[in-house]
């Protein structure tokens, strides 16, 4: 039992180092997005031995309800020291959110639309407020659709979706496809010990098409242009299919992967 203890202990002391303390002393600002549809995607670096992850999750979560359920979507990347798996810890780590990651050393990180990355010793929650709701008031560029047909037997999932421009728009546009999993109950650090029956929301299972996803065909596209993809996978034994999602996103790399519009769908 002493030694269980011990190396109990011992894994909390090294959660510690590498994890940003949360600061959530400033008051919530009143936001009232204006614009249409424009979709904005919360990317949360995170870890199962982060012990502020967990309340950054939160305030993610609470800002989504806020600011719009419909219009923005949180995906929780497993990245970094902290994300490495160790005794009974969940490996949830992807070689994409590894690359995405880019050899930060902390968490809790944000990245709004895959930009204005929060960083330092201490984390400011609500540095995550003005660029959300500034990005939901931006005009959208594309739309997007996805249809997932699975199979129970095979576990088989076929992906098909439409990106299809409500604007003209010139840039180097790539298509992302993500499949996440909801509601994963495992081992998490928090504040004051462990919660071994913690709840790991939108965790990041990896992509269908790479990091950086695939390139639309056209650099300059027009209003009313159309693009069809297709792809397929079998999904892992160990998944829920009933708590599986296929987010899809279009990026322009001309703007350092900057994230134009997100959509997704349930794999069933």
């Amino acid at each position: 039992m002493k030694k269980t203890i011990i190396t109990l202990m011992a894994a909390m002391a090294i959660a510690t180092a590498g994890c940003d303390k949360i600061d959530i002393n400033n008051t919530h600002k009143p936001y009232t997005p204006t614009g249409g549809s424009k979709t904005v995607l919360i990317k949360d670096f995170t870890g199962a031995r982060c012990v502020n992850c967990p309340e950054a999750a939160d305030y993610a979560h609470e800002l989504q309800h806020r600011l719009g359920e419909d219009r923005i979507f949180i995906l929780s990347v497993h990245a970094g020291y902290l994300a490495t798996p160790t005794g009974q810890f969940p490996d949830f780590l992807t070689d994409e959110g590894t690359a995405w990651y880019n050899n930060h050393d902390s968490n809790p990180l944000f990245s709004v639309d895959h930009v204005a990355l929060t960083d330092g010793n201490t984390l400011n929650v609500e540095q995550i407020d003005t660029p959300v709701a500034d990005a939901l008031a931006e005009p959208q560029s594309f739309d997007i659709t996805v249809e997932n047909t699975y199979d129970e037997s095979s576990r088989k999932l076929d992906v098909k979706s439409e990106v299809k421009a409500v604007t003209d728009y010139e840039g180097q546009l790539y298509v992302s496809y993500c499949l996440v999993e909801d509601s994963i109950v495992g081992w998490q650090i928090i504040p004051g010990g462990m919660d071994r029956e913690y709840v790991f929301r939108n965790v990041f299972r990896g992509t269908l098409n790479g990091a950086d996803g695939e390139p639309l065909p056209s650099n300059h596209v027009f209003v009313e242009d159309t693009f069809a993809f297709t792809h397929s996978m079998t999904l892992d034994s160990t998944y829920n299919a009933d708590q599986c999602y296929i987010l899809s996103y279009v990026s322009d790399n001309s703007k350092n992967g900057k994230i134009l519009q997100t959509a997704m769908q349930k794999v069933k």
